[in-house]
């Protein structure tokens, strides 16, 4: 994993953040490989930054901590969520970069920052998620001394954003499609399983197709358990008796 270091040049450190998210485009990573970069990157490239995090919001605008690097970014997003107000939540209704120098003095979101500075968060920066059209969510540093960040550090996490929105897409598809694909053999497994039980009923009792499901059905309710479940006990102890 490349790491950005403080020291490059401002168009060195784009290019190594660049470098670090595309390179992982080209692999087949989970979102939770995704997310972990991208907060190690955010971290990285600001000064007295206590934590990184990316904050995902749905269509219902229900909101989820995907990922944070300190327990402090857990505890501030959770507040942001709680009182409904807050700068990562402004970056994602506003799809603009929200920057907050010293939270004590800004006035924005006075509920949250007297309630977000006993955790010694002094100052913030949001960068909303966007792919397309669509914003779905935030990438956000806290810092423990105001006027924390500078040009440089803007540059580097709008940057990171643009490209995290990309890997975010990308990684989620992917996971989407092996899920459905996995849903999918699990459920024709089970027709065939069922199929094979109802056979056996059948057999067994001289039923036709549709007494058989019946009586999986029935057997499925009173036990409490799926029909998937029973017809695969009754294939099974068929074949320890044919064996």
């Amino acid at each position: 994993m490349v790491q950005v270091e403080r020291s490059l040049p401002l168009a060195q450190e784009l290019a190594a953040v660049a470098a670090s998210a595309a390179g992982l485009l080209l692999t087949e990573n989970t979102v939770a490989e995704t997310l972990k970069l991208i907060t190690s990157v955010a971290k990285s490239s600001v000064p007295y930054a206590a934590g990184a995090g990316v904050t995902l919001i749905d269509a219902n605008a229900r909101k989820t901590s995907a990922a944070a690097s300190d327990e402090v970014v857990e505890r501030a997003d959770a507040l942001q969520y709680e009182i409904e107000q807050g700068p990562c939540l402004s970056a994602w209704a506003s799809g603009e970069t929200i920057v907050v120098q010293d939270i004590v003095r800004d006035e924005r979101w006075s509920d949250w920052s007297a309630a977000v500075t006993p955790l010694g968060v002094a100052s913030s920066i949001s960068v909303p998620l966007i792919f397309g059209s669509e914003t779905f969510g935030a990438v956000k540093v806290y810092a423990t001394e105001p006027q924390a960040f500078t040009e440089r550090s803007r540059a580097v996490l709008e940057l990171l954003a643009r490209q995290a929105a990309v890997l975010l897409k990308h990684a989620t598809t992917a996971e989407q499609a092996k899920k459905l694909s996995e849903d999918l053999r699990r459920t024709l497994h089970s027709r065939d399983v069922i199929g094979m039980a109802k056979g056996i009923l059948m057999e067994r009792f001289g039923l036709d197709a549709e007494a058989a499901a019946r009586h999986l059905m029935k057997q499925a309710v009173s036990e409490d358990r799926t029909l998937g479940e029973i017809a695969a006990g009754l294939v099974e102890a068929a074949g320890r008796q044919g064996s």
